[in-house]
């Protein structure tokens, strides 16, 4: 499992809910853009940045963006916003596979 804190430009769709940072762990790259689709939906605005494996060590509540605490970054799915809290993702969304991103690129 790898986590990523993955960074969109969100300046064309502002405010239209999704969020300019999102912290999601998965099995790769691709699944983690497939929790995220599968959340937010297929159509996701440009990456701008790609953090695999981010240092949480020194996160408190509010340092975070957008001042929000972390999820559970070890347990499959979105930990920011923080949406897994109840625990890992349901059995039905971790055999998802996110084909619609690789076929968008």
């Amino acid at each position: 499992m790898s986590r990523y804190w993955l960074h969109f430009d969100i300046s064309a769709i502002f405010p239209r809910g999704w969020p300019p940072v999102i912290g999601v762990t998965g099995r790769d790259l691709d699944d983690c853009l497939g929790i995220i689709a599968h959340r937010y939906g297929p159509n996701p605005p440009p990456l701008t940045r790609v953090v695999k494996d981010p240092d949480l060590t020194d996160f408190r509540s509010g340092m975070a963006p957008l001042g929000w605490s972390l999820g559970v970054p070890v347990w499959r799915g979105i930990w920011y916003p923080p949406e897994n809290l109840g625990g890992p993702e349901p059995p039905e969304r971790q055999l998802s596979e996110p084909r619609w991103w690789r076929e968008s690129r």
